[in-house]
């Protein structure tokens, strides 16, 4: 009877630590795609006329979309398909397009980001690069909550 009690207790703490670095990995993910999602907005105003055109901001809006989707291909680990996340199991299924997807608007990031020079450049790299958002969010991403 003690022994089952002891496997019982064991079961419970590594599902417990299973659980909190599911939890753990969750939190960074949604940490790196709001980094993601502020560099969009800022280069996006930017873009749209909204904002005025600064080349530094530009050129860290587009350093932190390339770092954030390097960062985000360690984030997607299979205990972390659920939890609190918008990841659909999509995300999980296709893992391999969704990790290529990642690679893609790094690539096309740092690109942009070696390409731009001026308000011009700008807006021309940054629609390449932001072209690559829809398909991760129609394909990997619960539809976020109406207002």
């Amino acid at each position: 009877m003690l022994r089952v009690l002891a496997a019982a207790a064991a079961l419970a703490i590594g599902a417990t630590v299973v659980l909190a670095q599911n939890a753990a990995v969750i939190d960074q993910r949604k940490q790196a795609m709001k980094a993601f999602g502020g560099a969009a907005k800022s280069g996006g105003a930017m873009a749209k006329g909204e904002a005025p055109f600064d080349l530094a901001k530009a050129q860290e809006s587009l350093k932190t979309i390339a770092a954030k989707a390097v960062e985000a291909k360690n984030l997607f680990p299979d205990d972390s398909k659920t939890g609190d996340t918008a990841a659909l199991p999509e995300a999980f299924a296709n893992k391999a397009d969704l990790m290529a997807k990642f690679d893609k608007i790094a690539a096309d990031a740092k690109a942009a980001e070696a390409a731009v020079k001026d308000e011009a450049s700008f807006k021309t790299e940054w629609q390449k690069v932001t072209s690559n958002c829809g398909g991760c969010h129609k394909a990997y991403r619960k539809p976020p909550p109406q207002k």
